[in-house]
């Protein structure tokens, strides 16, 4: 087989590297679309609730949350491939084990997400693994530099830290109900509520850190997709002054 010229080489590899920036920031900015629905079934479900049991209206809303939570965490995944290859440009970029931590991580919020809905682990576990979410993302956002404009890198370690709260959070309302941390998961009817220092404090650790991470995630997701598509017109508008 005749070799390929050098130029139909770079050309193919531009169009390879065209096409994955496209489909990961269209999949960032989908992610973060659904995840601004999903928080305002969240916080439509907290408002609407009046005690200890939540309502089926209630409940619902919960229900709809996850769902829809699993979706964003599932195409947010593909988040971190995109700014592993964008980093690439930027020496040292991000490493193969910072990239597998991350996606690793998004995965493992959504599928703790399914089995919540499934009631084979508490619906509130996926949490925790928000948290490392968040502490990965704050590491990142540090490590890019010269790959993501200062303003977005301090952004993504303020919703890092948000994320990483509402793991804290958790650490501490788990150690008042142990039993959240049951397989499968114990009735919600069958807790008894706790009303002591550590479980209010954990709760107000948890508030802050759902308005610092869990409401601003989407918004940093969507202004990465961005970053993503400029990406793509960038190698465009490269690829056509090579021809």
């Amino acid at each position: 087989m005749r070799p390929q010229p050098s130029g139909a080489m770079n050309k193919q590899v531009s169009a390879e590297s065209e096409s994955f920036y496209r489909n990961a920031g269209w999949a960032a900015i989908t992610s973060g679309v659904i995840g601004i629905v999903a928080y305002g079934l969240l916080m439509t479900a907290v408002k609407t609730r009046t005690g200890w049991i939540p309502t089926e209206q209630v409940y619902l809303f919960f229900k709809a949350h996850d769902f829809a939570a699993i979706f964003q965490f599932l195409l947010l995944a593909i988040v971190p491939l995109g700014l592993q290859k964008f980093s690439t440009k930027t020496p040292p970029g991000m490493s193969k084990a910072t990239l597998a931590t991350g996606v690793g991580a998004i995965l493992f919020v959504a599928l703790l997400l399914l089995l919540g809905t499934a009631k084979i682990v508490s619906d509130g576990l996926y949490t925790f693994a928000q948290g490392i979410v968040g502490v990965w993302l704050i590491v990142i956002s540090w490590r890019l530099l010269g790959s993501l404009p200062r303003w977005h890198r301090w952004f993504g370690m303020f919703v890092g830290l948000g994320l990483a709260l509402v793991g804290i959070a958790f650490v501490g309302i788990a150690f008042v109900y142990p039993s959240l941390l049951a397989i499968p998961a114990v009735p919600q009817e069958n807790i008894v509520e706790q009303n002591t220092l550590t479980n209010n404090i954990s709760h107000h650790i948890l508030y802050v850190g759902s308005y610092m991470g869990v409401a601003t995630l989407p918004i940093w997701t969507i202004l990465t997709g961005l970053k993503l598509l400029r990406e793509k017109r960038l190698d465009e508008h490269a690829t056509l002054q090579k021809l």
